[in-house]
């Protein structure tokens, strides 16, 4: 980087030198002092592209060329120390206050820095360079006056038209230019160009400065910043040597006066223009946040939800839709205008729901909550009854008329709906399934338990027992425990129930099989286990609950078989069993 720095400051002071040597040649008032003024402009970009390092550069430049023209070493230094402090002050206003190299970005940063750079810190180089003369005796004080002003208005001129072009095109390009753009910045510059010779190359003095001004501010308009800058330096160059040949409306002047009135027409031509392209770029890159922003928040919206819809509350409370996402349609089969033709909400929820849909608006409407959520079928165009899982809040602002507005976002649960539906169902078949009443007996039952218990099941065992001991007039039951793998403290307050509801419909139930977690669970729940009857396995169960039977007087006999119907022949139960009648 050191020596990279080494390179650019004498290729620097070169160029400051060169355009320098040529802006003097137009000197009138005053061999040092000349309305057109390109170094400032180059010393200006140089610093906001490069750096504050390459000060040297300017002022060795600047030393130079007042040095070679009609200066002495001591006039020639204070004058680069005007021209150095001035693009230094400059610079540092930009970067502070201006956006620094973005300052031809937005209208309001091209302003300051024409007020910054262009009118304030000029005033460094122009007062200390005048006065550096008019002390060493090379300017009279009599004319500080008319010399201050013209050094002045070239180094504003220098700094509004050249610095732009520099640092505009000192940035890397965006994009890449297609054809017809090519074809049309060209034409465009080729109009202007044409336009301003007209104007500033009669002979006559009968153009008008204006009217060149139409094809400038289209090529702000349609073109960009660094076309834009490129154009007003080919107007203020068309403009300046027309004026200098004494043709165009500025030509008939005296030669001071007409340099002073070419170099402000295109420091005010340049201002436009910069501040009417930045304004048109600041636009399009909003536009394009915009477009970008509204990309993101609807693939945001299709990956967490179905679609999403803005309604917005009309003066009698009615609620129409205002805008959907694309999956609107795909899930419903209608199209905003559509629904609206319709009738709105009412016409796509289904009319089961369309109550608690009525009392959900009229909360969000009177502001009781900011949010509800819930589970809502609708009717699509085909005819079809979709679940969707609904998400609706208040949007946080009105629209433009004051009215306010209602976001939904919507899932298509349907799927997940009919899968819990099935699963329940099949939920239903299970359970009745793994808690089968056995009638081991006469008056005698078993009730198997496999899997885990929780309160739900419980109730449905609690359930089964019952209806098992008043089918078959049971006075024992054994509830077999051993295949329970879970059991909340719920479900064994439910199984408590059962068997103190058994013991009010006149049976005896006995637990078997209950493990030490298990026993450990009905403990800490506060059950007391003495009043449960309990026993290690099922065939323990089985004993002690006929044991319980023949001290009632009940013999548990086996079930009897069916009796035979007359006129039926009844099955042997062995080979051979009706030969032995």
């Amino acid at each position: 980087m050191r020596t990279q720095r080494i390179w650019i400051l004498p290729v620097l002071a070169g160029i400051y030198f060169m355009a320098g040597k040529l802006g003097l040649q137009v000197a009138v008032v005053h061999p040092n002092a000349t309305a057109v003024w390109a170094p400032t402009g180059i010393a200006l970009a140089a610093l906001l592209i490069l750096g504050y390092g390459v000060w040297p550069a300017i002022f060795v430049g600047a030393f130079l060329v007042n040095l070679t023209t009609a200066g002495s070493v001591v006039t020639s230094l204070g004058i680069a120390t005007g021209n150095t402090l001035e693009a230094l002050v400059g610079a540092f206003l930009v970067n502070q206050f201006a956006g620094g190299r973005n300052a031809f970005s937005r209208p309001v940063d091209v302003f300051r820095f024409a007020g910054l750079a262009a009118l304030a810190a000029t005033t460094l180089s122009a007062t200390i360079g005048v006065t550096t003369l008019a002390l060493a005796g090379d300017a009279s004080w009599r004319n500080f006056g008319s010399i201050w002003f013209t050094w002045w208005l070239g180094d504003v001129a220098g700094a509004i038209t050249v610095a732009p072009l520099l640092i505009v095109w000192s940035a890397s390009a965006r994009g890449g230019w297609n054809r017809a753009q090519v074809v049309e910045s060209l034409l465009l510059l080729t109009i202007l160009a044409l336009t301003s010779w007209a104007v500033f190359g009669d002979t006559q003095h009968r153009g008008f400065p204006f009217m060149s001004i139409p094809a400038l501010v289209w090529i702000a308009f349609r073109l960009g910043t660094r076309e834009t800058a490129t154009a007003v330096v080919l107007l203020a160059v068309v403009a300046l040597a027309g004026t200098m040949q004494g043709l165009g409306p500025f030509g008939a002047a005296p030669p001071a006066q007409s340099l002073v009135l070419v170099q402000s027409f295109a420091g005010i031509c340049a201002l436009t223009a910069l501040a009417l392209a930045a304004a048109v770029a600041e636009r399009s890159s909003i536009e394009g946040l915009l477009r970008k922003s509204e990309a993101e928040h609807r693939a945001i919206a299709a990956l967490t939800s179905d679609f999403a819809i803005l309604w917005r509350f009309e003066s009698d409370g009615a609620l129409t839709p205002e805008s959907v996402t694309d999956g609107f349609r795909d899930v419903t089969g209608y199209t905003l205008s559509e629904l609206v033709e319709r009738g709105g909400w009412p016409a796509l929820v289904h009319r089961v729901d369309r109550r608690a849909v009525g009392r959900a608006i009229a909360v969000l409407s009177a502001g009781l909550e900011r949010e509800v959520k819930g589970d809502v079928r609708v009717l699509t165009r085909a005819g079809e009854v979709r679940w969707l899982r609904m998400f609706t809040r208040q949007f946080p602002e009105p629209d433009s008329s004051g009215a306010r507005r209602l976001l939904t976002a919507a899932q298509d649960i349907t799927d997940r709906k009919r899968s819990e539906e099935v699963l329940a169902r099949h939920q239903v078949v299970i359970r009745a399934l793994s808690t089968p009443v056995l009638r081991l007996s006469e008056r005698l039952l078993i009730l198997p338990v496999i899997g885990d218990v929780d309160e739900h099941r419980a109730q449905q065992l609690t359930r089964q027992l019952i209806e098992g001991i008043r089918t078959h007039r049971a006075k024992a039951v054994v509830i077999d425990l051993t295949g329970v793998a879970q059991f909340d403290a719920m479900a064994a307050r439910h199984l408590v129930g059962a068997v103190d509801t058994t013991r009010l419909l006149g049976a005896s139930a006995i637990l078997s099989g209950v493990s030490a977690a298990l026993a450990h669970r009905l403990v800490a729940g506060g059950i007391d286990l003495e009043r449960l009857r309990t026993a290690g396995d099922l065939q323990a169960g089985v004993d002690e609950a006929r044991r319980l039977l023949e001290s009632e007087g009940v013999r548990a006999h086996p079930p009897q078989p069916p009796r035979a119907v007359p006129g039926m022949k009844r099955p042997s139960s062995a080979p051979g069993a009706a030969d032995r009648r």
